[in-house]
């Protein structure tokens, strides 16, 4: 019997180990760069849940993970800007996501509804660096997040606008 766990674990994908937020279920996705930091997210809304996640690597988008359709919503981070937190909602599908950066910019994709969470870094000056979880045909069933030390060095001033 322990031959067989210890089979299984070691056949499991290392994201597991982190949390999921959501019921789950359907088709996993991940994404992440170990080169490259996170500097956007385009969020896909149909009406009631969150449909499609779609990452922004320094110079180049991911894939889109989740169900077609929805209306997209995009957030750009300035350069030194970081996603430093992750708050939510979910029932059968995520409903909210709310990504907040070290600039105290805090923006929402989706409305609260269901079941809350939050996500942070286990460790101080940890950032968000990927995004995994699991989809169905309609949306978003289940997601998750790893955090690590930035390769850009985070920055306290924003940028002014003129």
């Amino acid at each position: 019997m322990l031959l067989l766990v210890t089979l299984v674990l070691l056949g499991t994908h290392p994201c597991w180990a982190h949390q999921l937020f959501g019921l789950g279920g359907g088709h996993y996705f991940s994404s992440s760069d170990y080169d490259h930091d996170i500097t956007g997210l385009r969020i896909s809304i149909g009406y009631p849940m969150l449909k499609s996640v779609q990452v922004h690597f320094d110079t180049y988008w991911d894939s889109q993970h989740g169900a077609s359709g929805g209306k997209i919503q995009e957030l750009n981070l300035w350069p030194g800007e970081h996603i430093t937190e992750v708050h939510g909602s979910f029932k059968a599908f995520l409903r909210q996501l709310i990504f907040c950066t070290n600039w105290g910019r805090c923006i929402p994709f989706g409305d609260k509804y269901g079941n809350e969470f939050s996500a942070f870094p286990s460790q101080e000056g940890q950032v968000l660096t990927g995004i995994f979880g699991q989809y169905g045909l309609l949306g978003l069933k289940s997601i998750g997040f790893t955090w690590d030390f930035p390769l850009e060095e985070i920055t306290t001033t924003q940028p002014t606008v003129k």
